[in-house]
């Protein structure tokens, strides 16, 4: 039995351990040394131990550092335990995070956490609703997450698309919106936003665009939104607000490094259920967030930006529950 837990020495925030315990009959206990003790975080939290292809896989969850679900992969229960170059399965909104199989998939079941008071500055709280992710093992034996089959599919009724082709904003390019804005800002919005449903685009972002992607809760004159963006140059998708309050960035952590290729395509997934958000993006990554303020004042409508750049959208569609 693996548990979360401290050593007694050493640095007081770099105790964290997940310990080992052994029983031939679950009544009594033998407590051995730890199954993996790095000295990096407080504690390993909600511990988890699985098999898939060749590889083991160790997950915990840490608050130390970042508020992430982590995790660490050996081809042998004795180790050596390998850091991933990207090591967690999406960002600071998703926690306590463990796994199950139904003996042909593998998921990641956690918690997209909310914020006091359900206001968009609100600090996190220690809980919030259930999000369920698809684990899959790329070649080199590293995770990708994607969204459960059953889920996406359950969103089948399809929602009208109305591009409103503002001057300026975009142009239609074979079925396609073309964005264009060389050192400025251009956002067209596409259609009504379901307040539980699925939103898909194809994103194809040309070279040395700072970033472009999906407009969330669009107000009438596109001043306020919120937007999860594709950032080639910086290779990661975020998730931010505009305008945003004060001087410092919209939140901190709700990010994830993502692989982008200027012009090859990228599709985005994003399942909403009330407040709560998540951001699939091309199978490999998954980010939560949470639409509070903006969800409540702005008319509920989606849609499609471009900063500093160039980016072609295609393979548009909204969906509700059928």
């Amino acid at each position: 039995m693996l548990l979360a837990a401290r050593q007694p020495g050493g640095p007081s925030r770099r105790r964290g351990c997940t310990a080992l315990c052994a029983s031939a009959d679950l009544h009594t206990w033998e407590v051995r040394a730890p199954f993996w003790a790095p000295r990096l975080y407080f504690t390993h939290e909600c511990p988890d131990l699985f098999r898939l292809g060749d590889w083991w896989y160790l997950l915990f969850s840490e608050f130390s550092e970042a508020n992430l679900t982590r995790y660490r992969m050996s081809r042998s229960l004795a180790g050596p335990w390998l850091t991933p170059p990207d090591d967690a399965f999406d960002g600071r909104a998703f926690y306590a995070a463990k796994t199950a199989s139904d003996g042909a998939h593998r998921y990641l079941f956690g918690w997209c956490a909310s914020r006091e008071g359900e206001r968009d500055d609100g600090r996190w709280q220690w809980g919030g609703n259930l999000v369920v992710h698809e684990l899959t093992a790329r070649a080199d034996g590293t995770l990708a997450v994607r969204p459960p089959e059953g889920v996406v599919a359950a969103f089948h009724q399809p929602v009208e698309l109305a591009p409103e082709q503002k001057p300026a904003l975009g142009e239609p390019c074979d079925h396609a919106i073309c964005l264009t804005a060389p050192g400025s800002f251009v956002c067209e919005p596409v259609g009504p936003q379901p307040t539980c449903g699925k939103l898909t685009v194809t994103v194809h972002a040309q070279e040395h665009t700072r970033g472009c992607g999906l407009a969330l809760c669009l107000s009438d004159d596109l001043e306020k939104g919120y937007y999860i963006r594709v950032e080639p140059q910086q290779q990661r998708l975020v998730f931010d607000l505009w305008p945003r309050p004060g001087d410092r960035p919209f939140v901190t952590g709700i990010e994830r490094p993502l692989a982008v290729t200027p012009g090859e395509p990228l599709t985005l997934t994003v399942l909403l259920d009330g407040s709560v958000c998540v951001v699939y993006a091309g199978g490999q990554v998954a980010l939560c967030a949470r639409l509070y303020d903006l969800q409540q004042a702005n008319a509920r409508r989606w849609g499609v930006f471009v900063q500093q750049g160039a980016a072609e959208f295609d393979a548009l569609g909204a969906w509700t529950l059928g």
